[in-house]
């Protein structure tokens, strides 16, 4: 489990360190435990590696507060758990806005520590059950690559795989990645109930699909990916299973 630590006074992050060690171990969970000082100290590493399962941050810091921080990561990634520690009870209608898992007040006891772990240990397990996907990617922007970063996605974030040359581009809501793997490999990675191949350099993810047009696939921010002849009648089939079994199943 990999745990971010962001507090600005260290007294208080020192404490909240050695409470998580101390419940992790008795509970014989491998982790890892970083500290950060700040907001931005922590969305610089972010831009790098969001590999993190669970961050516990304070919410009133200089600069960049929590809530803001908050804000910044839920755009781009839903998984990971957001606990905040305060010493004020008046954020609870943010927490609620950025599906914060828990609400630690200062000064954190053990009690409180062992609690909050539970749920978030609850949460970890659930997830690592399902596929995670770790890989290695660079962003793309304005045509360009970014430096290498470490990417953890399930395969909800993925809203549509476009072949490149020998790469591929995996974008996302919010961005676009380019993977040093063709698709055909992301084939065989992804469920085949959720992705579907509208076109032979491109697999689409139904949960993003708003409905089917002739040549293209629509997605529900309006962008169209190409759908071929060959794959028309393969993908309307698709689109169908997909939303009888979300119906069905309540989703």
């Amino acid at each position: 489990m990999k745990i971010a630590v962001v507090e600005d006074e260290k007294i208080h992050a020192d404490m909240l360190i050695r409470l998580l060690e101390a419940w992790l171990k008795e509970n014989k969970v491998d982790f890892c435990i970083r500290e950060f000082p700040d907001a931005a100290a922590f969305l610089f590493d972010w831009e790098q590696d969001q590999s993190w399962n669970v961050l516990f941050f304070d919410i009133q810091m200089p600069g960049l507060n929590g809530v803001d921080l908050a804000r910044r990561i839920r755009k781009e990634n839903r998984r990971i758990a957001l606990v905040f520690v305060t010493g004020v009870t008046d954020y609870l209608l943010e927490g609620y806005e950025v599906e914060a898992l828990h609400y630690l007040i200062k000064p954190v006891e053990a009690e409180k520590i062992a609690s909050c772990m539970e749920r978030v240990s609850a949460r970890y397990h659930e997830r690592e059950k399902r596929e995670a996907i770790l890989t290695q990617a660079r962003e793309l922007v304005g045509g360009e690559t970014n430096s290498r970063v470490t990417l953890r996605l399930m395969p909800e974030d993925i809203v549509y795989i476009e072949a490149a040359v020998h790469n591929t581009e995996l974008h996302t809501k919010e961005k676009c990645y380019v993977v040093r793997e063709g698709i055909n490999i992301w084939k065989e990675r992804l469920p085949e109930e959720a992705f579907c191949c509208c076109h032979r350099s491109y697999l689409v993810n139904m949960l993003y699909v708003a409905h089917l047009e002739k040549e293209a696939v629509i997605l529900d921010d309006g962008r169209q990916i190409p759908l071929s002849r060959k794959n028309s009648k393969a993908v309307n089939q698709a689109f169908i299973r997909f939303y009888s079994r979300k119906k069905t199943e309540g989703i």
